[in-house]
């Protein structure tokens, strides 16, 4: 199925607000998560990793099952948006006591908590004692590197259960990474996930209520090819049909929600050619766009330009931004005809990870403004262009 796009018309409006901002397209991400939910059917439900773009958490809320924050930063976010507590699993590699014991005072069994690490397992179980308040927590399995605890941890915490009767082992999350370019690698990991769950129940006569796993869905920025069509996520839907794990499984994603639905607009302000090299400099850059694979602007990502059509020889052009780097180039080679000063180039895919990931603090630029857009209200500016270098100097 084709996914509706921002038309020209509605680009050329947003760019009134000014360059460089972002927008994103509400249809599209809800359009999106909607085939996704087709597409898996009962097999799974959906969990969105707001990490990926937390400018959206307020529309995905109405659209998945579950939203995992990392950070305190994040969950004040939910909590300042609205965001139900018993949509929210509580995740992160880093849990301070004094926070965590801040949200299970306030939200206790409201919301899911992961654990990294016999420590957080440690501080939730010492907080549900000391309360007498079951709690619901999810283990992280490791995947070989800092994430998480191996197998043999987690057995132990099963096997022992019995001593925390307040601490409900309620499931078991698993993510290995981003990006996966096979969809048999996602398979591999399920495969793996069910064989796991059948020992700890062989075992220890325990199976989880739920299997919290982040497949790690790719978005191809620059080869729509091997992007994964209905035919891989239909493989996917039959491997959790297989598995012998009866529980309930919830897929984690972020990239796979947000990436179609963000654009980011930048206005060239200086064209020129040295050494028979053509350049643009705009005023974005590489601080506030990052594509996953992206290096020195060697692929050229799903673009657009808004200008007026002209006549004359299509030459190649070095998109660079505004940076005082070398590395500060956007797009290697993108062909353009007589590019002029004002002209709006539009990049596409930009709804995760470009607002949060780049050297936004870099130079002292300001952070660009932020748009929503759906057909019926339009734009809606949600974050104002903020001056940065008050951030980069010692405060009186």
């Amino acid at each position: 199925m084709e996914l509706m796009e921002m038309q020209t018309k509605e680009l050329r409006k947003a760019a009134e607000f000014g360059t460089p901002l972002y927008v994103f397209h509400e249809e599209e991400l809800r359009e999106t998560t909607r085939r996704l939910e087709n597409t898996l059917g009962k097999a799974a439900g959906l969990c969105y990793a707001m990490k990926a773009n937390p400018f959206l958490v307020k529309v995905m809320e109405q659209l998945v099952d579950r939203i995992e924050v990392c950070s305190m930063g994040e969950f004040a976010i939910c909590e300042e948006q609205g965001i139900a507590p018993e949509k929210i699993l509580v995740s992160g590699v880093l849990k301070k006591p004094g926070k965590l014991n801040a949200v299970l005072d306030k939200y206790g069994n409201a919301c899911l908590y992961t654990a990294e690490s016999l420590q957080q397992f440690e501080l939730l179980k010492t907080w549900a004692i000391e309360h007498e308040q079951e709690i619901s927590v999810f283990p992280r399995l490791t995947s070989g590197n800092q994430f998480g605890m191996d197998q043999k941890t987690i057995e132990g915490l099963i096997e022992h259960r019995a001593e925390y009767p307040f601490l409900r082992i309620r499931g078991i999350h698993y993510f290995s990474g981003t990006q996966k370019r096979s969809v048999s690698k996602i398979q591999k990991e399920l495969e793996k996930l069910d064989v796991f769950l059948g020992e700890l129940k062989e075992k220890y006569a325990f199976e989880p209520e739920e299997l919290e796993y982040g497949p790690g869905l790719p978005v191809s920025y620059f080869d729509p090819s091997r992007a994964v069509g209905e035919d891989g996520l239909m493989e996917i839907v039959q491997t959790l049909e297989q598995m012998k794990f009866s529980g309930r499984v919830t897929l984690e994603m972020g990239r796979a929600f947000a990436a179609d639905c963000g654009y980011y607009l930048t206005k060239i302000m200086d064209v020129k050619s040295s050494d028979d090299k053509n350049y643009c400099i705009t005023d974005g850059g590489i601080h506030q766009l990052n594509y996953d694979g992206q290096i020195r602007g060697m692929y050229e990502p799903p673009m657009e330009i808004l200008a007026e059509k002209r006549q004359g020889e299509e030459k190649n052009w070095t998109i660079c931004g505004s940076l005082c780097t070398v590395n500060d180039i956007m797009v290697q080679k993108l062909a353009l005809t007589e590019p002029k000063e004002g002209d709006i180039l539009v990049f596409k895919k930009t709804g995760a990870y470009s607002s949060m990931e780049g050297m936004l603090l870099f130079l002292s630029h300001s952070l660009p403004r932020i748009l929503l857009y759906n057909e019926e209200e339009g734009f809606r500016q949600i974050r104002k262009a903020y001056q940065t270098y008050k951030w980069n100097m010692e405060e009186n």
